[in-house]
């Protein structure tokens, strides 16, 4: 009797461990939280991409659902209004503007910026104007293409042209609303120039259409070209809000051992990349200047306020909105309690 008493007890505790088990199981599975992100196929998007890929996020309970946009005003306007949680894109006025209206969007991360000397977004010139254009003032007269005006695209050349003594007024720009077709403007001889981003830069000097210039940080040191962003309710979600950082700074990590401070796993990663960005071939990811990522997530405040100053400047912002309340750290600097400072391979 003693035996079939002890049986009954063990066979009710196995029962109950595995329903328990069961109910752990659903709990996880129902604590998985899908935040959307504004998608573009770019090389700076390889942070998200490889926290996603690599399992980064799902580690930390997060599904990501990616969300792609025609413009980047439809981009803003989607993050204003909450309809994705997080987003990469450039400063431009809209963003500041937004923030004075009262729009409550965090600029929380580094999205992209050149690296000294490996400048992925520049001037590059026609192929052969490298011989007559050899400093900031021979833009005198040149026909420059841009993808907008009003943007960074703009502060960038405008920035060159302070270097030579110039203004706008002393070149011609040329509107060209993609990237791709600039190497084709300036192939069919609309425009001499273009600021143009990696890799069809390394693409139009294969193809004799382009040539390298100088490198950025002689002209606008320090830019932040893009940023992560929350939107409004999202950085309410402070712990959702951590979580994500932890695994896209992860990303970012990952990112920068195989293409800036080593080559760890970097065969592994491309395979990656290639499938989930315009840059599809591994050859390219290799010989290409790679985009900036910070493995420690901090935002150029000093570029976001240049940025700020020439909007104000241009008239297109009227009013200066506080940069350290707009720049939110916290959520880089809960990521960095946990994960520490970046070493290298």
């Amino acid at each position: 009797m003693k035996k079939i008493i002890s049986l009954l007890f063990i066979l009710i505790f196995i029962i109950s461990i595995s329903g328990c088990e069961k109910e752990q199981k659903s709990t996880a599975v129902s604590n998985v939280e899908t935040v959307k992100v504004a998608f573009d196929d770019s090389p700076s998007e390889s942070g998200i991409i490889l926290a996603d890929k690599l399992g980064f996020f799902a580690k930390q309970g997060i599904k990501i659902e990616y969300v792609k946009f025609n413009s980047g005003a439809d981009e803003l306007s989607a993050m204003a209004s909450n309809q994705v949680d997080v987003s990469r894109g450039i400063i431009n006025a809209g963003l500041f503007n937004a923030w004075n209206s009262g729009i409550d969007i965090k600029l929380v991360a580094d999205g992209g910026h050149n690296i000294p000397g490996k400048g992925y977004f520049q001037i590059a010139l026609k192929k052969g104007l490298g011989q007559k254009v050899k400093d900031f003032k021979d833009l005198k007269g040149l026909r420059i293409a841009i993808a907008s005006t009003g943007s960074i695209n703009e502060l960038f050349v405008q920035k060159a042209l302070e270097k030579g003594g110039l203004t706008d007024k002393d070149i011609t720009f040329v509107v060209v609303d993609s990237f791709p077709d600039m190497l084709t403007a300036v192939a069919n001889g609309s425009a001499d120039a273009a600021m143009e981003i990696e890799p069809l830069i390394t693409k139009g000097v294969e193809e004799n259409i382009l040539e390298w210039w100088k490198d950025p940080d002689e002209y606008i040191k320090g830019e932040e070209i893009s940023v992560l962003m929350y939107s409004p309710n999202f950085s309410k979600n402070k712990d959702l809000g951590n979580r994500f950082m932890i695994a896209y700074l992860q990303g970012v990590r990952a990112y920068n051992d195989a293409f800036i401070t080593g080559n760890k796993d970097q065969d592994k990663i491309i395979s990656i990349l290639t499938k989930y960005t315009f840059v599809n071939t591994p050859e390219t990811f290799k010989k290409m200047k790679p985009p900036g990522l910070d493995p420690n997530g901090h935002v150029l405040k000093q570029g976001v306020l240049n940025d700020l100053n020439w909007y104000m400047s241009k008239g297109m912002v009227k009013k200066a909105p506080d940069v350290n309340k707009f720049v939110d750290d916290s959520y880089v600097e809960n990521a960095l309690k946990i994960l520490g400072q970046y070493k290298s391979p």
